[in-house]
């Protein structure tokens, strides 16, 4: 099973065409983009276009519980969000993904197109679901 991740790469398996919301959209906006998306999870992005973090669902619900409603409702995407600490690029293999996922305990990862911009244009999302399914194929 580790030939087949070790030989898949991410852009064969990510899901493509990422929600994006940009840093200063409401809190509403990032949540009619989930809705209507129907994702667990938007990336922020600045006005190029650049990543600067994720939104989840979890996300929105912790704050919900830390900060109420009004205050919620006041906030913005980058106050919000998750900074990136951590990306990959489409030219990785899924056991490089997997990995990275198992360390840093996390169930996505954003997919940057490296190039002139610093943080990337995300691409894609890889989700942990995505390298079983690739999994299951191989059993």
């Amino acid at each position: 099973m580790q030939r087949v991740l070790r030989d898949t790469r991410v852009r064969d398996v990510m899901t493509r065409g990422v929600v994006t919301v940009k840093f200063y959209e409401p809190v509403k906006e990032v949540l009619s983009a989930m809705v209507e998306n129907d994702v667990s999870a938007v990336v922020v992005v600045d006005d190029r276009n650049e990543a600067m973090g994720i939104i989840s669902t979890v996300d929105v619900l912790n704050e919900l519980k830390s900060r109420g409603e009004d205050e919620v409702r006041r906030l913005e995407a980058e106050e919000l969000m998750t900074p990136f600490t951590v990306s990959i690029s489409p030219e990785s293999s899924l056991l490089e993904a997997a990995e990275v996922m198992i360390e840093r305990r996390i169930h996505r990862l954003v997919v940057l197109h490296p190039g002139e911009i610093a943080g990337g244009i995300p691409v894609g999302i890889l989700s942990a679901t995505d390298v079983l399914r690739v999994l299951h194929k191989s059993l």
